[in-house]
């Protein structure tokens, strides 16, 4: 009997860590090509300075009917030093989670992950545009993941990204973008104050994407693949590790409208996404629904 107590409490803790280990940050999330770093205006001598408001609402419904709501607002500012870029984004967002019977299981709002980025612009003929970027993130707050959902890695991120832009006719572009972030190894407590060494290991990212532009308006569509793998926890969960690597595809458009503020340039977007967990389909994500608006201004 006590044997199977004790299994019955491991396996308890195994679903809890793998429900929770999935913390998502907006920081790093959005995509991986930022159209929000992309030029404003077209054919422009820009400013140095781009701030950007950006409001979000995520929702996530896993395999077993458990789901989670991110409803909150990032802030982002950019300075262009030609050929480099500097970059830092901050986030905050109200979480809530409920089971398929609505009955609330939490409730609660945190702070994202700040995240700094350094990168350099390499052109290539008219409007081909290569850029090699450095990212560095640092946490807020102790890492959540293994008590409840939570906004922000709270690790510290080193990651590199490629991305790029090619013309393939006057005013449309094809986007293509790749990266890769090594996320550190950090002691986080569990429901119970257990201590761990505790890592979500390493995520890439693929983006292929299309863009068009008018004078003041501009579409974006695109794909993006993300896989998530080598999570880490110590002492171990039994094969818990592998049940928090993941392999997710999403599907995203954006409109864009162009226009100026006191001879400022301006931008204002609105984003739908969808996207799916493909692995792991015990607690994985069946469907992922993202939406966000922003505000970009050159200055």
């Amino acid at each position: 009997m006590k044997y199977r107590m004790s299994r019955y409490l491991l396996l308890l803790s195994m679903v809890s860590y793998a429900h929770y280990a999935s913390a998502i940050s907006t920081v790093y999330n959005f995509r991986i090509a930022q159209i929000t770093k992309q030029p404003i205006m077209e054919n422009q001598d820009y400013n140095r300075y781009t701030t950007i408001a950006l409001l979000f609402d995520q929702y996530y419904n896993t395999y077993d009917d458990m789901s989670r709501s991110y409803i909150g607002g990032l802030a982002a500012f950019i300075y262009n030093f030609k050929p480099y870029y500097f970059r830092t984004d901050f986030a905050v967002s109200n979480i809530r989670a409920w089971n398929q019977c609505s009955n609330p299981t939490f409730a609660g709002t945190e702070v994202d992950d700040i995240l700094f980025t350094l990168g350099r612009n390499f052109l290539f003929g008219d409007r081909k545009v290569l850029t090699i970027s450095g990212l560095f993130g640092i946490p807020t707050h102790p890492v959540f993941a293994l008590q409840h959902p939570a906004f922000g890695y709270g690790q510290v991120g080193l990651g590199i990204q490629l991305d790029g832009s090619y013309p393939i006719r006057k005013n449309g572009a094809l986007l293509a973008g790749g990266r890769y972030i090594r996320f550190i190894k950090r002691y986080a407590r569990d429901d119970d104050h257990n201590l761990y060494l505790f890592s979500i290991g390493n995520v890439e990212d693929i983006l292929i994407a299309y863009k068009h532009s008018w004078p003041k308006h501009g579409i974006e569509a695109g794909y993006t693949s993300r896989v998530q793998f080598g999570a880490s926890i110590y002492p171990a969960l039994d094969d818990t590790e592998e049940k928090t690597n993941y392999v997710r595809s999403s599907f995203y458009a954006v409109y864009k409208y162009k226009f100026k503020i006191r001879d400022l340039p301006s931008r204002l977007l609105f984003n739908i996404a969808y996207g799916r967990d493909h692995l792991p389909h015990t607690y994985g994500n069946k469907y992922i629904l993202t939406f966000w608006t922003s505000f970009n201004i050159n200055f």
